[in-house]
């Protein structure tokens, strides 16, 4: 009998490009996602997908590595699992998505997730959320090689209904944290599409690394924005930059959940918006169009509003009032295309959802 899995996509309300230097984040798991519908057993993975013309067929053990696609996600899962002491046991099912993709929001990892749920019930294996995370997170290197944080599947696994997920990605505490109530999440895809692999994300975080021995061992969510005067003097011009990033973003994550659980409104659009302005000037990963959708959010209404995932293209994020949400997202549609004809933008009104499990 066929069983179903669904693993959310995220959106991170703040907290970019601190996870891979073991900092601090704010996702939120997203009502959009992937599920998988699949007879369990068998000795081989076998699976279809409705969202692209591919068709994946790997050993249960993840030791044949397909050359692309999302069947290096698959492998990839299968065999951190194998290493794991995983019995190779298979599935056959079916794929669908209803994320877009390159828009940001972590499909990569909600593959890995879903796929992880059902080979390990296959086995009757069984992890603890944060173990599966860490898999995952082992997966995705091994699949594209993309230095990643844990983020992406730590806010797929741990999503909350109505809540964002506050993770510290070095000690892996977490909470969930209350959104602000009455509001829901505005995903605003700019049509700009990028992959990781061919974006400048590797460079960036080569660039950040740099920095780091400036710290004397400290990672960036230990340091207090006050020390960065003294700490940046000590580097290059894009080094420094980097590193004022990363520090300053710790601290908006903390500065945000206290904005929450206050109903400071005015203050959350601050930090959105200082939180966008440093990944544009700092960590340099913005584009004309995200800075262009984060600006209409906010002239349209939106209670906040900044370019959310890894850059280089994709989505920015607006925590909007439900009643006006129609609304903003009309507006910002239009502008945007007025803007940038030359570009097909799609804005999706989401909100935050539990995280992934079996569905049936």
């Amino acid at each position: 009998m066929p069983v179903t899995f669904h693993a959310p996509g995220r959106a991170n309300l703040i907290g970019e490009h601190t996870d891979h230097t073991d900092g601090l984040v704010l996702p939120a798991a997203i009502d959009r996602g992937v599920t998988l519908v699949a007879d369990l057993g068998g000795e081989r993975i076998a699976l279809t997908s409705g969202a692209v013309d591919e068709v994946v067929d790997v050993a249960a053990d993840g030791s044949e590595m397909p050359a692309g696609g999302f069947g290096r996600f698959v492998a990839a899962v299968a065999a951190e699992l194998h290493e794991l002491g995983r019995a190779p046991v298979g599935l056959t099912g079916t794929l669908s998505s209803d994320l877009p993709q390159g828009a940001g929001l972590s499909s990569s990892a909600a593959i890995e997730v879903v796929v992880a749920l059902a080979l390990c019930e296959a086995a009757d294996l069984e992890l603890a959320p944060m173990e599966l995370a860490a898999l995952c997170r082992r997966a995705e290197h091994r699949a594209v090689g993309v230095p990643s944080g844990i983020m992406d599947q730590a806010a797929s696994i741990l999503g909350q209904a109505d809540h964002a997920v506050l993770l510290d990605c070095a000690t892996l505490e977490h909470e969930t944290v209350p959104l602000p109530a009455g509001h829901g999440l505005l995903i605003m895809d700019t049509g700009v599409r990028r992959q990781l692999e061919s974006s400048g994300y590797a460079q960036r975080t080569e660039e950040l690394r740099a920095a780091l021995p400036v710290l004397a061992g400290r990672r960036p969510a230990e340091v207090d924005p006050e020390e960065l005067p003294a700490l940046l003097a000590q580097l290059e011009a894009v080094p420094a930059r980097r590193l004022r990033h990363v520090v300053t973003e710790n601290a908006r994550v903390r500065a945000t959940v206290a904005a929450f659980a206050a109903d400071d409104r005015s203050r959350v659009g601050e930090l959105f918006a200082a939180g966008h302005a440093s990944l544009r000037d700092d960590f340099e990963v913005s584009v004309p169009e995200l800075d262009a959708m984060v600006e209409l959010a906010v002239d349209a209404g939106a209670t906040a509003a900044r370019m959310t995932g890894g850059g280089f293209g994709g989505a920015a994020i607006a925590l909007v009032v439900d009643e006006e949400l129609a609304e903003v997202a009309e507006v910002v549609e239009a502008r945007y295309r007025e803007r940038f004809p030359d570009r097909t933008p799609a804005l999706y009104r989401c909100v935050a959802a539990a995280g992934a499990g079996r569905r049936d």
